[in-house]
């Protein structure tokens, strides 16, 4: 084993001691330059700009964090639509008539009566009215023969120029025989 060892040291001396040569420096030089210059010149190149882009793609924590975030937000996503579903149902439940027209004392009574059962809260509740689509039905025609009739008062009022004045007055003495809160 000793002339193994004994020969790798001679050759591991040799080539210690042996300095490269150098032919031509000035080659060596330019070429140094060249590839210097070339790295500051190279184009952007595609794959370069998706490793810079979705490079996050191969750093663990980065990747499970945004994972947990998307699932957060889907989350509360679909808690929203369940919100927002079960408000859409009771509000199903509940029947709204809106008319553009003005209606005076009829609708205005049953309004207020309406309104004052809400308040009372022992007559019923606002949950607990039900009325059947027969019952609606009737309900909208009267309104709307109520409306005719009423357009149909107005005109004959506002063609007799007498019951206008009639009527005027009636409604001045009725004003004040009201007490104003």
């Amino acid at each position: 084993m000793k002339p193994e060892s004994e020969k790798y040291n001679k050759v591991l001396n040799v080539l210690r001691k042996s300095k490269p040569v150098l032919s031509s420096t000035e080659d060596i030089e330019r070429e140094v330059i060249k590839k210097i210059s070339e790295v500051h010149q190279s184009d952007v190149v595609l794959s370069d700009i998706i490793d810079f882009l979705f490079g996050w793609v191969y750093i663990g924590w980065v990747r499970r964090s945004l994972i947990a975030a998307s699932i957060v937000l889907v989350l509360i996503f679909i808690y929203q639509q369940g919100i927002i579903l079960k408000q859409i149902n009771s509000l199903s439940s509940q029947t709204i008539i809106i008319d553009g027209e003005n209606l005076n004392t009829p609708s205005d009574m049953i309004e207020k009566r309406l309104m004052m059962y809400k308040i009372d809260g022992r007559r019923f509740s606002s949950k607990s009215i039900t009325i059947s689509a027969k019952q609606m039905e009737q309900l909208l025609e009267s309104v709307n023969e109520m409306q005719v009739q009423y357009k149909d008062l107005l005109n004959l009022i506002e063609e007799d120029p007498e019951l206008k004045k009639l009527v005027e007055k009636k409604l001045i003495e009725n004003t004040r025989i009201k007490i104003k809160l």
